[in-house]
């Protein structure tokens, strides 16, 4: 029998004898309250680094996120570079809350059943994992499917884009980081350490 079988059933014994580790049981509307929250907190860490880089630099305008995500899903024609079209910003806003209640929701559920963030470094390292995670699965898997994710980045089918890649490596970071610190700070079963 091996270290690790042996350590687990130690610790599956002592369980049985002292009783199960105590972990906090949420209602399902305290659970789906803790993931929008902390999807739509994500969601604004996510906006925040893009929207400033659009803002500050001379060649963007700071609405460009939510215009990308209309041009995105309806063409290019609803995407203006250092521009404002309301129409494609308002649905825009509307499918990034989509996308942020998605994502939190998902991390929800995943952080119920697989995580016990009790302590910040463990909400911190499962942050920057969802972070990697939300980047790879978003821009390898989400964006190629139409138009190549053009205009979230410069294709063969368009020259234009939201950001540089980097600017999006921030937000999803900042994505991943905040998605996780509002859902330990709202969870309630965490220890300080």
């Amino acid at each position: 029998m091996s270290t690790t079988q042996t350590e687990f059933r130690v610790e599956w014994k002592d369980r049985r004898k002292h009783g199960p580790e105590l972990r906090t049981v949420l209602s399902t509307p305290r659970k789906a309250f803790i993931a929008t929250s902390a999807g739509l907190a994500g969601g604004i860490g996510m906006a925040v680094p893009i929207v400033i880089y659009g803002w500050a630099t001379a060649a963007h305008s700071a609405l460009e996120l939510p215009m990308a995500a209309t041009a995105w899903l309806f063409g290019l024609g609803h995407f203006t570079q250092n521009g404002y079209g309301w129409w494609p910003i308002v649905v825009g806003v509307g499918v990034l809350v989509l996308y942020a209640l998605a994502h939190g929701a998902v991390f929800g559920a995943v952080a119920d059943r697989f995580l016990r963030l009790r302590t910040l470094p463990e909400t911190i390292g499962a942050g920057f994992a969802w972070a990697f995670v939300s980047w790879m699965f978003f821009w390898y898997t989400v964006l190629p499917i139409a138009r190549d994710g053009a205009p979230f980045r410069t294709t063969a089918v368009s020259s234009v884009s939201v950001a540089p890649t980097w600017i999006f490596l921030v937000g999803f970071t900042a994505l991943g980081l905040v998605t996780s610190l509002t859902y330990w700070l709202l969870h309630g079963e965490r220890r300080d350490r």
